[in-house]
């Protein structure tokens, strides 16, 4: 099939942006935005043109029996695994998040924006898919902002930490985040340079001063995927 096509391009887009788009074909349209930024501000247009017509539907509360088979899912899955199973997870679900992430995007200004250095963004969300923290890198640059947009609730001896999430390694820390406000994390440059290259962040509540082992102790409170804009 010929992506570079204009208009099968704009179809597509807009296929997957109403959500009619399935299956297989909307796998390998998920995989081809990760490293197509046109195509993702394709999509974010076309989302932005359906908005209204979104706003307006009446609201549908699904079937008791979706409910109950989302919690047969996850109830046991959360008494047996690991945290790193656990993070394994959310990288799964890096991708499958990509269109609540573009829609976030456009709500917090971050837009992708034409002659710009590569610039990589994730919306933080808990588990009730509540935006709380948003993470912005520039390529080529030695630090990343960590920007809080909904405070975090934690114990005053328990301390947030970012971490990011390599393909087939384990997770990587970033640094210590505040509850609240704006912050700078300094990285290494072999960190910086892998940024690019991962699919998701995570943050996780660690004891104070940040995690004693070099890996995730607690549990993970927010996610989200990293995406090229």
């Amino acid at each position: 099939m010929k992506y570079q096509n204009p208009a099968l391009r704009d179809l597509l887009a807009s296929e997957y942006a109403l959500g009619t788009l399935h299956g297989l074909a909307r796998k390998r349209f998920e995989r081809l935005m990760r490293d197509d930024a046109d195509l993702r501000r394709n999509v974010m247009e076309w989302q932005e043109r359906l908005a209204p017509i979104a706003q307006a539907a009446a609201p549908v509360n699904p079937p008791k029996h979706v409910w109950r088979k989302i919690e047969q899912r996850i109830q046991p899955a959360q008494s047996k695994i690991s945290l790193f199973d656990s993070l394994n997870f959310w990288r799964g679900l890096a991708m499958a998040a990509s269109s609540f992430a573009f829609g976030l995007l456009l709500f917090f200004g971050l837009a992708p924006q034409r002659d710009a250095l590569p610039t990589y963004v994730a919306v933080l969300a808990d588990s009730k898919h509540q935006p709380i923290m948003t993470v912005r890198y520039v390529q080529g640059t030695p630090e990343l902002e960590v920007k809080v947009v909904q405070a975090a609730d934690h114990a005053p001896d328990r301390a947030l930490e970012l971490w990011s999430l390599p393909k087939g390694a384990a997770p990587q820390s970033l640094g210590l985040i505040p509850a609240s406000g704006t912050i700078k994390l300094k990285l290494e440059k072999p960190r910086a340079n892998s940024l690019p290259d991962i699919p998701a962040l995570a943050v996780s509540l660690e004891p104070k001063g940040g995690s004693p082992t070099g890996a995730p102790t607690g549990p993970v409170l927010y996610f989200g995927p990293l995406l090229k804009i």
